[in-house]
């Protein structure tokens, strides 16, 4: 079993975020994310590595690492608790409502107390139960991705 489970409530704010749940052991947090014309992580089981945002604001997150063509993709406190503040990325929150989650950087300490503590380098497993919109698997993704990093090389 993976040490994190994600998944999408199916709840689409009125401002377009889209809610979810993050579940380690018997703890789960209310999650965000930036919505359905945005770039999200996809449907399966994946290796995460504990980090450093390296844009914006350098905070501590879980990064998935398996290939650069997705090491964007970030698990992180949201700035102002906004889901505007996401690029690709999920924000736990203490609390969720209709408007997004609340008590984001809170919720991160919480989620790293529950993984033993952040550890630079160390890695954790998740699993992604549904996606956004489609129904595009992990290694359908990753493979679309890795060829648009190789075609936009050139």
């Amino acid at each position: 079993m993976a040490d994190i489970v994600f998944r999408r409530t199916g709840v689409v704010n009125s401002n377009g975020s889209v809610s979810g749940e993050l579940r380690i052991g018997s703890r789960t947090w209310p999650t965000i994310e930036r919505g359905h014309n945005y770039t999200f992580v996809r449907q399966g089981t994946y290796s995460l590595v504990m980090s450093t945002k390296l844009t914006g604001r350098h905070v501590q997150c879980l990064r998935f690492h398996e290939s650069e063509a997705i090491s964007t993709h970030l698990i992180h406190d949201a700035l102002n608790d906004s889901h505007q503040n996401l690029e690709g990325c999920i924000a736990p929150g203490l609390t969720g409502d209709a408007k997004g989650i609340h008590d984001s950087a809170k919720a991160m300490s919480e989620v790293w107390a529950a993984l033993g503590g952040f550890v630079l380098g160390k890695k954790v497993t998740i699993e992604v139960q549904n996606n956004i919109v489609g129904t595009e698997t992990k290694e359908q993704w990753v493979r679309r991705r890795e060829a648009d990093r190789a075609a936009h090389a050139h």
